[in-house]
């Protein structure tokens, strides 16, 4: 995306030495995290570096278009947000596997809004969305999520970002266009290996 730095927070030495292999720069986290976004501000406390935005992209979403992160860092235009994602239209298939995450929000004329709930299942499918688990933070949203005790909801859920919601941090969320797969089942890890093994991302 050429937006900044990129980094990998890991407690794997497996993956950090993938990463020292091929000339990623890596780092050695904590095993005991709460969250990717507790991770997150481990490594970015032990880096020790000022950033405007931080991105966390999880390993679980392997392939996805640059204009992804790239519409989510543009939602910082509003010097007030705290933390920004994305959403995109949620398929008749995914409407109750509960490995899909739905957001629900009102959408303005830009395809933007502020995150209303986040569940795996729903009854009514009117406002909610396929969620895509990008985040971007400013520095101090981000030290502000990681002190905040877990919510029932988070834990509940097996949702991290109902620790903002819960606290009133609102999330804002873009509509994108694509919908990358996401790692959640021994069935989409096959379908990633397929595509890396052709060529195809």
């Amino acid at each position: 995306t050429n937006l900044g730095e990129v980094l990998v927070a890991t407690d794997s030495e497996k993956i950090k030495k993938i990463c020292n292999k091929n000339g990623i720069k890596s780092i050695i986290t904590s095993s005991n995290i709460k969250s990717g976004t507790d991770r997150v501000y481990e490594a970015y406390k032990t880096i020790g570096k000022e950033y405007d935005l931080i991105v966390n992209l999880q390993g679980d979403l392997p392939i996805f278009k640059s204009e992804l992160i790239k519409s989510i860092v543009n939602l910082f235009n509003d010097k007030d947000l705290e933390i920004g994602s994305a959403i995109t239209n949620l398929d008749e298939s995914e409407v109750n596997d509960k490995n899909i995450v739905k957001a629900k929000v009102k959408l303005d004329k830009k395809n933007q809004g502020f995150a209303i709930d986040f569940c795996r299942s729903i009854k009514n499918r009117k406002n909610f969305y396929h969620h895509i688990g990008v985040y971007v933070y400013t520095a101090n949203s981000l030290k502000k999520f990681v002190n905040l005790q877990q919510t029932s909801n988070e834990l509940e859920r097996s949702l991290e970002q109902m620790r903002a919601m819960d606290n009133k941090i609102k999330i804002k969320l873009v509509r994108v266009d694509s919908n990358p797969l996401s790692v959640d089942t021994l069935k989409d890890l096959r379908k990633i290996r397929l595509l890396f093994k052709e060529n195809k991302y």
